[in-house]
């Protein structure tokens, strides 16, 4: 008891210290058996990265656990790239296309590419074609406004000398017009002028020369004609295509430098070189026969002497001549 009452103070804090130290080894060996009866384990305490000989010591005694699970995959499937669908208004489609065509009218009426100057003229023979082009007034428009029907108008307005016209238009600025002129057969005098005739009977100006055509002196002008369902491009005829066909059929028989007279009342005629009118009308169906019963009249007055100043076979089923009248003057006694 003295020695308990003797102890200094130094002493006695150092016996607290020691009795504190034994009951935490105690509390530590009690959580042991804690933790192998069933206890879950504390985690490792880590000191600023360091770990301590406890953690070690629980890691190693742990060990590595195992799971075994199956997992099941899709199969694979191969699709295609789809791109976005781009939505577009009927309002912007509407603008769009009054944009790309007004863009396409400008073009057209402004760019030269797309202007004719000048039309390709095919076929003709006797009018340049400086005139024909003159006559379509084409001057540089744009081709959208050349149509072919109006430039064949203007071409068969123009120039009665063509017998038909044909006109294409192509892009970008091509105009191809074929014409095919009238081929003249006769050459028709009449007061003074003269005018070319073809086999239809119409009448145009003449363009250089011809030769070989049937000279014809008229004495007056040709009736009127009147041709029912015409094509009013088309100029009317001059004289009737069958006066032509006589013409074309009398030429053989006329002699050589005699030109052939044309009289409203009687038709066609010629002077004979031995001094007499030959007249043969103007129906050119008979003009074989007519020249038949003409030659023998010519024989048959001839065998008797007769001298006749008109021969008229314009009728062949009924020819007749005349001589000439003889003035008898008779003396009063």
């Amino acid at each position: 008891m003295s020695e308990k009452r003797n102890l200094s103070r130094s002493e006695s804090v150092r016996q607290r210290r020691r009795s504190g130290t034994q009951q935490s080894r105690s509390g530590k060996k009690s959580s042991r058996a804690k933790s192998k009866s069933g206890y879950r384990e504390l985690p490792p305490i880590t000191a600023r990265g360091v770990v301590n000989d406890f953690a070690i010591e629980r890691r190693k005694k742990a060990g590595k656990r195992r799971f075994n699970a199956a997992i099941s995959l899709p199969n694979p499937v191969a699709r295609a790239l789809s791109f976005p669908r781009i939505q577009i208004g009927w309002r912007l489609l509407s603008f769009s296309l009054l944009l790309l065509f007004g863009t396409g009218l400008y073009l057209f009426w402004t760019l030269t590419e797309f202007r004719v100057s000048n039309a390709q003229i095919i076929g003709n023979q006797r009018i340049p074609a400086e005139e024909i082009n003159a006559a379509l007034e084409l001057n540089g428009r744009p081709v959208f406004l050349q149509t072919p029907v109006k430039l064949r108008e203007r071409a068969l307005l123009a120039y009665p000398e063509l017998a038909s016209v044909e006109v294409s238009v192509d892009f970008p600025n091509i105009v191809t017009v074929n014409v095919t002129e009238r081929q003249p057969v006769v050459l028709w005098q009449q007061d003074g002028g003269y005018a070319w005739v073809d086999e239809t009977g119409t009448a145009f100006r003449p363009r250089g020369e011809a030769p070989g055509l049937i000279v014809v002196q008229a004495l007056g002008a040709p009736p009127t004609i009147t041709v029912l369902d015409a094509d009013p491009l088309a100029p009317p005829p001059f004289i009737s295509d069958d006066t032509v066909k006589a013409l074309m059929a009398l030429a053989p028989f006329v002699p050589a430098g005699t030109p052939i007279l044309y009289d409203p009342a009687t038709g066609l005629s010629w002077t004979d070189g031995r001094g007499w009118q030959a007249i043969f009308g103007t129906g050119g169906d008979e003009v074989e026969v007519k020249v038949r019963v003409y030659q023998a009249m010519v024989d048959w007055l001839t065998q008797r002497g007769i001298r006749p100043i008109l021969i008229n076979v314009a009728y062949p089923d009924a020819p007749f001549y005349r001589t000439e009248q003889v003035d008898v003057q008779v003396e009063e006694q």
